[in-house]
């Protein structure tokens, strides 16, 4: 039995270093309000700044409708469901604003 304990110890602390070294630093998500039309992606919404700066992809929730304006506020990852190869907004605050959108300039599917 108290070899048995050894060996569950001895394998603990070998492990130990070797999990805390592969830890990713820890870092602050960001947050942004972005403006722009809603589209349709391969797996998510795609969110289309109405600026040209940066597009994101955007969960498919119920509030939000493809061909619609919003100015939506929350944060950015780079992990998620979504597979479109841009960062995801995780909305936090979404308003429906007047905004044309032109649907023939959606993102091309990939």
């Amino acid at each position: 039995m108290k070899r048995l304990l050894a060996i569950v110890v001895v394998s603990l602390c070998s492990a130990y270093p070797q999990t805390e070294s592969k830890r990713a630093p820890s870092t602050t998500a960001k947050t942004v309000t972005v403006t722009g039309c809603i589209y349709r992606g391969v797996e998510c919404y795609v969110l289309k700044d109405s600026k040209g700066k940066q597009d994101y992809s955007v969960a498919q929730i119920n509030k939000l409708q493809i061909g619609h304006a919003y100015r939506i506020t929350g944060s950015v990852s780079d992990i998620g469901i979504c597979q479109e190869g841009m960062p995801i907004l995780g909305p936090q605050k979404i308003t429906e604003v007047k905004l044309r959108c032109d649907m023939s300039k959606a993102p091309e599917k990939k």
